[in-house]
């Protein structure tokens, strides 16, 4: 009795890391991520622009599609590298915008930190588009960098329902909620000329 219950163990357990093998380049293929990061370094400061790719999976598509608000956290970071001494963290900036799609007039409110009134859109892409891409964000001002330094800027995305009251959540239990995020992404550059990575980093 116990050889076969080990016997079943061992199977299950065999089963279970084929079928993650077998998931896990579908996961990596649809796994959040930064595109197209770029860095603006000018008299006013340094701006960051990107895209995040793959920002809302199905589960969280179907959140915002019940009317559940979702948010979409950026994480901007900015250091200066030392070589006998820990990096030092010049900025720190956290942006957080929101989407809601209105049941009733059947569009899709954006609501963004760095501006007032929401964004109103008809089209699902287009509003998610506008939602995961990020424009032209200053990160520091340009006083206090140097051409000798060099300098990285860390970005990242976080992606997760809106926490609602407890009799809400549980007339809701049926509706898919999830969290996604994406890996830190580094670029490291110098004023007057950048240095980029080969490859994503994480730090």
């Amino acid at each position: 009795m116990r050889s076969l219950t080990k016997r079943a163990s061992i199977g299950l357990l065999v089963f279970s890391l084929a079928l993650g093998f077998a998931l896990s380049p579908a996961m990596a293929k649809d796994k959040a991520r930064i595109r197209d990061l770029t860095l603006i370094v000018d008299r006013e400061g340094v701006r960051v622009s990107f895209f995040v790719e793959h920002c809302f999976s199905p589960k969280i598509e179907k959140t915002i599609q019940s009317g559940v608000p979702v948010s979409v956290f950026f994480f901007l970071r900015l250091s200066r590298t030392r070589a006998l001494w820990r990096d030092k963290r010049l900025a720190d900036l956290m942006l957080t915008r929101r989407i809601r799609y209105d049941n009733l007039k059947k569009v899709y409110e954006v609501f963004l930190q760095e501006t007032g009134p929401p964004s109103v859109f008809e089209d699902f892409l287009k509003a998610t588009e506008s939602l995961a891409r990020l424009e032209n964000v200053t990160l520091i001002p340009r006083e206090p960098l140097t051409e000798e330094a060099t300098y990285y800027a860390s970005v990242k995305a976080e992606v997760e329902p809106v926490s609602l009251p407890f009799r809400l959540d549980s007339l809701l239990f049926f509706v898919p909620s999830g969290k996604r995020q994406t890996d830190w992404f580094v670029q490291k550059f110098r004023v007057g000329s950048f240095v980029l990575p080969n490859k994503e980093e994480a730090r």
